[in-house]
């Protein structure tokens, strides 16, 4: 009995829109780096493709072949030879490793990576897309909930010496100068500008982008107000930056 394809027909339009990211990389002036958004189809996805255009097509047998042309194009790459991937451009074989003046410095764990030129064909492909928007990504750290854990309370009211949940989106902390700070306020109700009055809380529990835990200094003044400081160097995606990224809480109080 022949073996059964998942295989589901879904189309694509015909454009799409341009996502702006933050350069962290940068010095001064970050700038931004544009990617056109897009979804990922998979082998069988093609095939039902094929079968909703050229009625009658063999998904097994398509499949199959598809698995053969595969297999091919590795083991040539293994072989160390180029190839021509169905005239939609070529795959190949790079140095991988840093070049000092007149000489190269291979990695020691891969010396050589493929690489994937376009082809003319393919690019006049891409010519045909056209871009409907362009948007900024929303990378800001977002602060949902502050909870004391001792008492399970969010309303705001911790406890000095225990600890504290703050959920969230996007923040993690990490890199030199990163941390947690507990600041009292200035005449605006906002964290005092004077950063030596700030209490780092350096017992850190728990440290994804949706969840960090800590535990609150001693020395935080009970019925004082304090707004609580994430700051993080590396993005949502977890590369560095060279600068920070903080989220403040709201108020909270010290019992």
């Amino acid at each position: 009995m022949a073996e059964a394809l998942n295989t589901n027909f879904s189309d694509s339009v015909k454009y799409g829109k341009i996502v702006l990211y933050e350069n962290h990389l940068l010095n001064g002036n970050d700038g931004y780096y544009g990617r056109f958004e897009r979804r990922t189809i998979d082998t069988n996805t093609l095939i039902a493709r094929i079968q909703q255009r050229k009625a009658g097509t063999n998904e097994l047998a398509v499949q199959q072949i598809a698995g053969f042309l595969k297999e091919e194009v590795l083991q040539a790459l293994r072989s160390g030879e180029a190839v021509n991937v169905l005239d939609l451009g070529t795959l190949y074989l790079m140095p991988n490793g840093k070049f000092e003046d007149a000489s190269f410095i291979a990695d020691e764990k891969q010396p050589l990576t493929a690489k994937f030129t376009p082809s003319r064909l393919t690019q006049q492909a891409a010519a045909e897309v056209g871009v409907n928007d362009v948007v900024m990504s929303n990378t800001t750290a977002v602060i949902t909930s502050v909870t004391d854990q001792y008492t399970g309370s969010t309303d705001g009211v911790l406890t000095a010496g225990k600890t504290v949940l703050i959920t969230g989106k996007r923040l993690k902390l990490g890199g030199d100068g990163s941390g947690i700070f507990l600041c009292p306020l200035d005449e605006k109700q906002q964290p005092a500008a004077d950063e030596s009055r700030w209490i780092p809380c350096t017992a850190v529990t728990q440290n994804t982008k949706t969840h960090v835990e800590f535990f609150l200094p001693e020395s935080a003044v009970s019925g004082m107000e304090y707004r609580i400081i994430l700051r993080s160097f590396i993005s949502g995606t977890g590369t560095l930056r060279k600068t920070a990224r903080e989220v403040v809480s709201d108020i909270v109080m010290i019992e």
